[in-house]
This record gives structure tokens, C-alpha cells and sequence, in this order.
């Protein structure tokens, strides 16, 4: 049975390692341009120590130089399509992923023990514990009676995609809403930029994957700025739970470029305190997005013509 070595990257320090490259290139960094260990930290909101620690995977990877005393520098940035490639995987994060993908294709049912793990994946009981403690964290998983672990809802079919656009309904344009909303406005120009320059590619050129991750980050931010407590901590697991890969069906990279330039009237209006008209335009996008998307009804029919992942 194979088993986990510790020489390997921890999956939250390789997955923060991945944004700090997609917001370097969201930002228009070349070679050479210096990165902030606290600027990182407060765009991501995560401690120093940890963006320390995704540095380190990307100095191990050779797309940054450091000098004591004078930081981090990009020393090479990937192109977009190789953002992923360039970076290794854990092995934990290796297995996390299978299990994920057999969960979403129902080849897993809604309970999974330390044991079912270790014989279908053929690992030991160190490795199977990090791979659950790991989907536990990602709240995948929680513990269930006994030595059993259960799923938690994923976004896997059409019917919790259609719950996932209600429950986003109610709460992000409330989150827009709330007292003391608080954007960080750096951020936001920057999420503006790259999703004006991702507008200037045709439809065949289309970059898919930076679509994803500009919309995903818009819609943290938004979760991310809000002053109430509660509605930010239910909107950033929800968005945690849109990163993970999904088997669903796929809309036309037309509903993208409108997705796309729908947020980009949302963020003009928080730039100009109208938060009221950014939540209104806000439930418009959503109920635009929902009208995109195939019927429970149609489950399993995929759409025909350009398809692209959902927004």
C-alpha cells in the first residue's frame, strides 16, 4: 500500500500558491516586479505565515527569485493555459480529487469510512486519514455516526444547482446590503481589469479557466466585504464549494461574455457607493444565470452548440 510522505506540499499551500499566479497575471505583473508578503495576505485574507508558505512552493518551482532583504520577485509567469501545469499536487490532494470526482460521478455513495477508503484506493490508514481530514477541511465531508463519514451537499446535479442559485439570490444581493459593506476597492479594480481584457478575446479565444476564477474571486469579494458575519461565512463556503471540480452542464461562452460584463456593471456601481443598484443589478445577473441553465427536468441532456463551463 502506498502511504503519504511529509516532503510533500500541503494542498492549502499549493492551492494559494495557484491564486497568487492567477492574481499576478489578473494584475499584469512581469518578471522581475516585487511581491508584498502583506499585500498578499490582505488581498487574500490569510496569515503571512501561510502566503510564506505558498512563496516557498513557487520558489521551489523557480517562478520567483528572493534576496534576503529585498523579498520576492516573479522571475517567470506562466501563460494562462499553463498556470496549473506548472505547480505539483500532493499526493493527499491526488487522492482527495478521486475521491471528489467518484462522489460527483456516483460511483460513491453518501458514506464513506476509513476502511472502504483504504480498500478502494488501495492505501494505508495514515493516508486515508490525511485524505479525509483534507475533505473534512474542504467541508466535503463530515463525521457521521460511528467511523463513518458523510458527504456533504455538493453542487454534482441539476436540482443543487438550482438550490444553489436560490440560496445565492437571497444572500449575495443582502451581502451588498449590509451595514458596513466594505469592498476593497483594490482588489475590485483589479478583478475589473482582468475581466475587461478577458472581454477582448473572441469566442474561440475565449479563456475559460480565467473566466471561472474571475468570477468565483468576484463573487468572494463580494461574500468577502460583507458586514455581517454570518452572510460572509455561509457565502464563502458556498463559493468554496463552486471550486471544486463539477460534473454539470455546460452554458454557451456567450452567457460568459454577458456574465462577464454584468459583473463589470456591478462593480462600476460599488465603486460609486450605489449599492442599492448593485444589489438589484446583482439579482438580475443571478435570475439571468438561472435562465441559462438546463431544467431539472432535462437532467443528463447536454446542451448542444458552444459549451463552457457554468457561471
Amino acid at each position: 500500500m502506498s502511504e503519504i510522505t511529509e516532503k510533500k506540499p500541503r494542498p492549502n499551500h499549493l492551492e494559494l500558491a495557484r491564486r497568487i499566479l492567477e492574481h499576478s497575471q489578473e494584475a499584469g505583473l512581469c518578471a522581475g516586479e516585487a511581491l508584498s508578503e502583506q499585500g498578499l495576505a490582505r488581498t487574500f485574507q490569510v496569515s503571512r505565515t501561510l502566503v510564506r508558505a505558498a512563496l516557498k512552493v513557487l520558489l521551489e518551482q523557480q517562478l520567483l527569485s528572493h534576496q534576503p532583504g529585498k523579498g520576492y520577485r516573479l522571475s517567470n509567469l506562466p501563460a494562462e493555459q499553463a498556470l496549473h501545469a506548472n505547480l505539483p499536487q500532493a499526493e493527499e490532494e491526488q487522492l482527495a480529487s478521486s475521491v471528489l470526482r467518484d462522489r460527483m460521478a456516483g460511483r460513491l455513495g453518501s458514506s464513506l469510512s476509513i476502511s472502504e477508503l483504504m480498500r478502494r484506493y488501495q492505501i494505508g490508514r495514515p493516508a486515508a486519514q490525511k485524505v479525509l481530514t483534507q475533505l473534512s477541511e474542504s467541508q466535503v465531508l463530515e463525521r457521521g455516526a460511528g467511523q463513518s463519514w458523510l458527504f456533504r451537499p455538493l453542487l454534482n446535479n441539476l436540482a443543487a444547482l438550482e438550490d444553489s442559485l436560490q440560496f445565492r439570490l437571497i444572500l449575495e444581493p443582502q451581502a451588498l446590503l449590509s451595514a458596513n459593506f466594505s469592498p476593497d476597492l483594490a482588489r475590485l479594480a483589479l478583478l475589473r481589469d482582468g475581466m475587461q481584457s478577458l472581454l477582448n478575446h473572441s469566442i474561440e479565444t475565449f479563456d475559460i479557466q480565467l473566466f471561472r476564477e474571475l468570477d468565483i474571486s468576484f463573487h468572494e469579494l463580494i461574500a468577502q466585504s460583507c458586514g455581517n458575519h454570518f452572510i460572509r461565512d455561509a457565502l464563502l463556503h458556498h463559493q468554496a464549494l463552486r471550486r471544486l471540480p463539477n460534473l454539470l452542464p455546460m452554458v454557451s461562452v456567450h452567457r460568459l461574455q454577458e456574465a462577464t460584463r454584468e459583473h463589470l456593471r456591478i462593480i462600476e456601481q460599488i465603486e460609486r457607493g450605489q449599492s442599492e443598484i448593485a444589489a438589484d443589478q446583482m439579482r438580475l445577473h443571478l435570475r439571468l444565470s438561472a435562465a441559462q441553465r438546463p431544467q431539472t427536468a432535462n437532467r443528463g441532456v447536454p446542451q448542444t452548440g458552444t459549451a463552457r463551463p457554468q457561471p
